[in-house]
């Protein structure tokens, strides 16, 4: 049984989030959804105040307000989900005051739930993330360590059509088995591993390319057979899994640089030209350093993607 839970502030944003799961896994009946929503914490002059009956009342009405929004927010999210075919025994509802913090709270549920995703609506893109992806769900990316994330924009989604990106270490393999079950038994999937790969930075001289211009080829010729090697190893794994070798392929795409922007602008344009509605990234990229959280790849296509979901795994 595949476990997700998924956050709602009642937002568009956020029902479009809902709207993704539902076309993800229509038809499917071994997903539960868990629905959760924060709501902000009590005042503390009702916390202090709780004896004075005057307060009680006012506290009593804020209280009531609070979850009727939490019941309104989630009766919203549970109807997007039975309207694109879940039952309603596989969706579940939480819902409490803020202790720590909407983010931690929300990820303290992904983790006590041990949950396979944590599903929330990005607010839109750009590189200005405060702004454009929305703080909580800015949070929510950063302090998630190891906790898979799935970030959703757009109205429609061919959901079953997958780009997962490749960094040059066999991280693909465990993106492979995580994506394996998480579209395991679904109809129409197609899985399309992509990585971009460019020989020289962006800071290398003219002349020092050119002096090195006759190694290129054995250079390039090197990466593809050292990519092709975990792309097959991916590969059988998800065979094993049922997902027919038609079903999975393998592109590589030799750049000018690898700057953080060039490659993030390339996967985002493969995955438009190729209509991936789900875009598969690991955490921390190729450093794997635990200082940062988020690698400067995977931050930009998560700020800048439109029209998909991203999971950072």
């Amino acid at each position: 049984m595949r476990r997700i839970l998924l956050a709602t502030d009642g937002s568009e944003y956020a029902l479009k989030a809902s709207s993704y799961l539902a076309h993800l896994y229509r038809g499917s009946s071994d997903v539960d959804i868990t629905i959760i929503h924060i709501s902000p914490p009590i005042p503390p002059i009702y916390r202090e105040e709780r004896h004075d009956p005057q307060i009680r009342k006012v506290y009593s009405d804020w209280k009531k307000k609070k979850e009727e929004e939490a019941r309104r927010y989630i009766r919203e999210a549970i109807e997007v989900l039975q309207n694109g075919g879940f039952q309603k025994s596989h969706i579940k509802a939480k819902y409490s005051h803020q202790v720590i913090g909407v983010a931690r709270d929300i990820l303290r549920e992904a983790d006590e739930g041990e949950y396979d995703a944590c599903v929330v609506g990005k607010k839109g893109m750009g590189w200005f993330d405060d702004m454009f992806l929305g703080s909580i769900t800015r949070k929510i990316l950063e302090i998630s360590e190891d906790r898979p994330v799935w970030l959703v924009s757009g109205k429609k989604w061919e959901t079953r059509r997958v780009l997962i990106a490749m960094d040059h270490t066999s991280q693909i393999v465990q993106l492979a088995g995580y994506v394996g079950k998480m579209f395991q038994g679904l109809e129409g999937v197609k899985i399309k591993f992509y990585h971009y790969f460019a020989p020289f930075p962006e800071n290398f001289a003219q002349i020092e390319r050119e002096r090195i211009r006759e190694f290129e080829k054995r250079i390039v010729e090197k990466e593809r057979d050292r990519m092709f090697q975990f792309f097959e190893d991916a590969q059988k794994l998800l065979e094993r899994m049922g997902f027919g070798k038609k079903e999975v392929s393998f592109e590589i795409f030799k750049g000018d640089s690898l700057s953080p922007k060039k490659v993030s602008q390339r996967v985002l344009k493969e995955m438009r030209l190729g209509r991936h509605g789900t875009l598969v990234i690991g955490r921390r990229g190729a450093t794997r350093a635990r200082e940062f959280r988020l690698g400067s790849v995977a931050w930009r296509i998560t700020t800048e993607a439109q029209n998909c979901a991203v999971w950072v795994v």
